[in-house]
């Protein structure tokens, strides 16, 4: 008999997620901020702030955090628009390369949208070829690079993408 394939499911965070959260972060990011924990810790505080955890066999390994921002002004055709920012997006390294964070990717915009989001946006490290590969094939698109964005003198880029209603 062949091995069974599992199935990723993609949840809303849980309170009880917030461990997971927090430990993942911390690790995935650790390069790139000076204290990634209490930047976690942070965004998860925001208010208004949105995450989907992906699981496994019942086991996080991985997630996407959001913020939101309502806009002071009228924008074309939007009143007052919405725009969400892709704070974090992990998967646990042994799950890397599977697909899990692209399923996370989409399952944040859905949220986004849902929560009337007219665009999604991001910061991500230059030299963070894997998250720029995947927010690419999701189709964002580089509109800045910011030069020592990030810890130890890496540059950032901000990537963004416009939802279809």
């Amino acid at each position: 008999m062949g091995a069974r394939a599992l199935t990723v499911i993609v949840r809303p965070r849980l309170p009880t997620d917030d461990s997971f959260l927090l430990e993942l972060g911390g690790k995935a990011f650790a390069k790139y901020s000076r204290d990634a924990p209490s930047s976690m810790f942070g965004m998860l505080g925001e208010r208004g702030a949105e995450a989907v955890v992906a699981e496994l066999a019942g086991v996080p390994v991985g997630f996407a955090l959001l913020g939101y921002q309502t806009l002071p002004r009228d924008y074309g055709p939007w009143k007052r628009p919405v725009a969400a920012r892709l704070n974090a997006i992990a998967v646990v390294p042994e799950r890397e390369g599977r697909g899990i964070g692209r399923r996370l990717l989409s399952a944040a915009e859905e949220v986004a949208r849902a929560s009337g989001a007219v665009s999604v946006w991001l910061l991500t490290a230059e030299t963070n070829r894997r998250a720029r590969t995947l927010f690419s094939s999701g189709g964002f698109q580089p509109v800045l690079r910011l030069p020592r964005a990030y810890v130890r003198g890496q540059a950032g880029v901000t990537m963004f993408k416009l939802l279809d209603a």
